[in-house]
């Protein structure tokens, strides 16, 4: 094996070792309490009690707020994508008169990325109270997957026109010469080709609304209308904090995900691959 080969194994390890080393790490702590956390945090812990991990199960709610975290992901992803998915189409493919005009909002989706949430936070909050009347506004989970939409646009647009533009143009105009309406080119003939792109949406706009936490933070108050990233506030009192529950809560939340990951995962890289091939 030439050197230059084990150099890049061993940088891949390292940098692979650093990233993994705070989360194994955080699992040793998670079975202490307060006290062996601050005065020994570099040693293991002298019982591996792991009721500990039931009793924080139990006291943070874990099902309920698994319960309105899905809720939120699936309606944030399921709009998302349908509203990608028309937008960057037109985008990518309707020959309008006026060309700049497509460019404009493309531009603008595009600018959009670079706003942060903080900018925004007041005017997203004022609509959330004057919504609340109609069961969407501040502390209801129904509130949570309309701004959850509108921010995944951006970063969504950009990655479904990158993919229609890797379709051959000469295959959507054969469809169209057979008699293939609009719609039926849309889902019979684009949607099977982008599938990669489309299922990688899909993951990046359901894992993104589950572990969101700003907005989540400011619009929910009910610790029954919480969702995951929240779970933390059930182990914070007036003064103090139990770090260990905290821990191990978030133990619990992110094992699903790497599960979820590792599954996945190909599916990402295949959908991030395909949005390069063309524009």
């Amino acid at each position: 094996m030439k050197p230059s080969r084990i150099l890049l194994y061993l940088g891949v390890l390292l940098i692979s070792a650093i990233m993994i080393f705070p989360f194994l790490w955080g699992v040793v702590l998670s079975f202490k309490d307060n006290a062996g956390i601050f005065t020994a945090p570099g040693s293991f812990p002298t019982k591996w009690d792991f009721s500990k991990y039931a009793d924080t199960f139990t006291q943070s709610h874990i099902l309920i707020l698994f319960k309105n975290s899905l809720i939120v992901a699936i309606i944030t992803t399921f709009g998302a994508l349908f509203i990608n998915f028309l937008s960057s189409f037109a985008i990518a493919r309707l020959d309008v008169r006026h060309t700049k005009f497509v460019n404009f909002f493309y531009l603008m989706f595009l600018t959009a990325t670079a706003v942060p949430i903080f900018v925004i936070l007041f005017p997203i909050y004022e609509i959330s109270l004057a919504l609340k009347p109609l069961g969407m506004g501040v502390d209801s989970i129904y509130t949570l997957p309309w701004p959850y939409i509108a921010g995944s646009i951006p970063f969504g647009t950009l990655v479904f026109v990158g993919g229609m533009k890797g379709i051959p143009l000469e295959m959507e105009e054969a469809a169209l010469m057979d008699g293939c309406g609009l719609l039926r080119l849309l889902f019979r003939i684009d949607l099977p080709l982008i599938m990669p792109v489309f299922t990688t949406l899909t993951i990046f706009n359901f894992l993104g609304a589950w572990n969101e936490y700003t907005l989540a933070s400011i619009l929910l108050n009910s610790n029954m209308h919480f969702t995951i990233p929240l779970a933390t506030a059930f182990f914070k009192e007036e003064f103090s904090m139990d770090y260990g529950a905290v821990l191990r809560a978030v133990v619990m939340i992110l094992i699903p995900q790497l599960i979820f990951f590792y599954i996945f995962q190909r599916r990402i890289i295949e959908g991030m691959t395909m949005t390069g091939l063309k524009g």
